[in-house]
């Protein structure tokens, strides 16, 4: 098996126009669509990339960059914030052969994951919903401090290490995590692109779909993750999620922020893929 890399792992496929990037790791019958969160600087690798080696000894993994993020190219957003995202990975999958994925969502990831079973239920068979967008905050304030934060990240005097630092900050719960590699990684592609690239980050500001209004249409297993502490989406999101979508399940990590995935690498790993495992088992038992 070949070194899981960036470089050993990119594929692009073109839908509908849509120059698409992605990386592509494992086989097998279990197939992972990974959507990363729409934060300026966010990739898919940048928001997957560590679990990927991991997730794939087990199944077939696809971690995608949104469009107007990483090198996939940038759409012009209509009919909505995450339908048209929905949209092209529902096509996506159909060109790539893939008749269903667990689609496992980050922030505004899980948001477009959400569109997805509720637009194309036909092509999800699960979904793993993580610090996700789409719900309702129950008692925490909204804008959040690290909503305010993604939206000022592009205004007054522009990015900047210092901005993408104290956002990153924000994320995680662990601040030995925000280390000087990653703020710069995360802020050379928050300005990698020009003005096309940033239009389509957080900041951009168009209207989300009130996707709460139909969870509980959702007819796919669900398992929504957090943290405790995550000071972007709070963790009253998950619970609003729970009460809402029909068949569902929470996990929630005390001491992490909104970036599940990296603070929780192995452990997310093993959450995530346990509830593909007992899925899968329970649709054989039922066939």
């Amino acid at each position: 098996m070949s070194a899981i890399t960036p470089e050993s792992t990119s594929r692009t496929v073109t839908v509908d126009g849509v120059a698409l990037r992605y990386h592509e790791a494992g086989t097998g019958p279990d197939v992972l669509l990974c959507i990363h969160g729409g934060a300026p600087g966010a990739s898919g690798w940048g928001n997957f990339g560590s679990n990927l080696a991991e997730l794939s000894e087990h199944a077939r993994v696809l971690v995608v960059d949104l469009p107007g993020y990483g090198q996939s190219d940038a759409i012009e957003l209509k009919g909505g914030k995450y339908a048209p995202y929905a949209d092209l990975f529902a096509a996506m999958l159909t060109q790539l052969g893939i008749e269903r994925a667990t689609v496992v969502g980050l922030a505004t990831g899980g948001a477009v994951a959400i569109a997805m079973a509720l637009r194309h239920p036909a092509c999800v068979e699960r979904l793993a919903l993580v610090s996700s967008a789409g719900g309702v905050p129950l008692f925490s304030t909204s804008p959040s401090e690290g909503q305010k934060a993604i939206r000022s990240y592009y205004g007054g005097e522009g990015p900047s290490r210092e901005k993408m630092r104290a956002y990153l900050e924000l994320m995680m719960f662990d601040k030995t995590l925000v280390t000087d590699e990653l703020v710069e990684e995360r802020y050379a592609e928050s300005v990698a692109g020009g003005e096309e690239r940033r239009a389509g980050a957080e900041s951009a500001g168009v209207p989300a779909e009130p996707l709460w209004k139909d969870l509980g249409s959702i007819a796919v297993p669900t398992l929504i993750v957090w943290g405790t502490e995550n000071r972007v989406q709070g963790f009253d999101n998950a619970l609003f999620l729970l009460k809402q979508i029909p068949d569902a399940q929470l996990h929630l990590f005390k001491r992490t922020g909104l970036w599940v995935p990296y603070e929780r690498g192995s452990q997310f790993n093993r959450l995530l893929l346990g509830f593909v495992a007992d899925h899968a088992a329970d649709a054989k038992d039922i066939a």
